[in-house]
């Protein structure tokens, strides 16, 4: 737990957001594809569909976490070719005068454990709340 607040950067939240948002939509499809063509019309949307998606997403964050430790699995560490490293940024009074020049950074410009941490917050922000409707639909 230590190591993931060592490896955050402010500047990560716009890349785990945007990953978050695009697995967000892409679960909400495969939760309606589901409900659509899967479902014999005992569970609703919320119940299966949510658990079993809000699961893979858990599960697919706890690799990234087991990842951070050290840990690589051959089908998902892949050669990587990195960009140029992050210049360093000057700290100034916050005004929008000082973030004029900054550049944007892309989740491409990350190194390998921002990546990894990115993609760890981005599972967690979607699955959990996937994780949670489901349990509680299933239960009501």
């Amino acid at each position: 737990m230590k190591k993931i607040f060592s490896i955050y950067k402010r500047d990560m939240l716009r890349a785990a957001g945007y990953k978050a948002f695009r697995r967000a939509v892409v679960s909400a499809c495969l939760c309606l594809v589901w409900d659509r063509f899967l479902s014999d019309g005992v569970y609703t949307v919320w119940q299966a569909p949510c658990l079993a998606i809000g699961a893979v997403l858990l599960g697919w964050a706890w690799v990234n976490y087991l990842r951070l430790d050290g840990i690589r699995l051959p089908f998902v560490d892949r050669a990587r070719s990195l960009s140029d490293e992050r210049t360093a940024r000057r700290r100034g009074t916050h005004s929008i005068a000082d973030f004029a020049d900054e550049k944007i950074v892309s989740y491409d410009e990350l190194s390998d454990e921002e990546r990894v941490l990115c993609s760890l917050l981005a599972s967690l922000a979607v699955g959990l709340p996937m994780t949670a409707a489901g349990l509680v639909a299933g239960f009501l």
